[in-house]
C-alpha cells in the first residue's frame, strides 16, 4: 500500500460520506486560520464540525493530516489548475495558487512549523502524505498532457522532473531564505521546460 494510500485507508463500518468530509474540512479550515496548526485538534475539529472523533478518524489517522489536507484545499490549486483547458497553463496556474497561499498568514505559520518539525513526527509525515504527494501527483499528470499537447519534450525521467520543480519550492519554504511568488514559480517552469525543448 502507498504511503499516501494508507494516510488515508477507510476502516470498516458505514460508508464514507463525502459531505461529512467537507464538514471536517471546513472545520480544520477555520480553526487552521483563526489559530494556525496548534488550533487544529481532533476535540475541536469535533466540536466545530459537529462529528464524533471517531468519525474523523476514519478519515484521517490524526490532527496534523486533517490540517495538511484543509490546507490543501484552502490553496485553491485543484480548482486553479481546472480553470484552464491548456495543461501547460494549468500546470502555471497550480503553482501560482501554491505561491499565493504560501504568502498568505496562514501559509507563512504552516511553512514555520513544518521546517521546525522533526522529518518522522506526525505533522511532518502529514505535509509529505498530504501536502507534497497530493501536489505531485496532480503535476504529473498536468505534464503528461503537456507531452501530449506538445508543450513538452518526453522527460528522460518524470520523477526528477518534478523534483527539478517542486525542491526549489520545498527549499524555500523550509529554508526561509527567499520568498516564493509567482515570479518564482514562472522561472521554474520555464527553466524546466525549456531544458527538456
Amino acid at each position: 500500500m502507498s504511503r499516501q494510500a494508507s494516510s488515508t485507508s477507510p476502516v470498516r463500518g458505514r460508508p464514507r460520506d463525502p459531505r461529512t468530509r467537507a464538514a471536517i474540512l471546513v472545520a480544520a479550515r477555520g480553526l487552521l486560520e483563526r489559530g494556525g496548526l496548534t488550533a487544529v485538534t481532533i476535540e475541536a475539529i469535533a466540536q466545530q464540525a459537529s462529528v464524533s472523533r471517531p468519525t474523523i478518524y476514519r478519515y484521517w489517522p490524526n490532527a496534523p493530516a486533517v490540517a495538511m489536507a484543509a490546507f490543501l484545499e484552502t490553496t485553491g490549486a485543484a480548482n486553479a489548475a481546472r480553470a484552464h483547458s491548456s495543461a501547460l497553463a494549468a500546470f502555471r496556474a497550480q503553482l501560482h495558487a501554491l505561491a499565493d497561499a504560501f504568502a498568505a498568514p496562514t501559509g507563512r505559520s504552516v511553512a514555520a512549523m513544518v521546517a521546525a518539525a522533526q522529518s518522522e513526527t506526525e505533522l511532518a509525515k502529514a505535509f509529505r502524505n498530504e501536502f507534497i504527494a497530493r501536489n505531485r501527483d496532480a503535476a504529473r499528470t498536468l505534464l503528461e498532457r503537456c507531452i501530449a499537447e506538445k508543450t513538452m519534450a518526453v522527460p528522460e525521467d518524470m520523477d526528477v522532473t518534478l523534483d527539478l520543480v517542486f525542491g526549489p519550492l520545498f527549499y524555500r519554504l523550509l529554508m526561509g531564505h527567499a520568498p516564493i511568488t509567482r515570479s518564482f514559480a514562472d522561472r521554474l517552469i520555464d527553466t524546466v521546460i525549456r531544458a527538456r525543448d
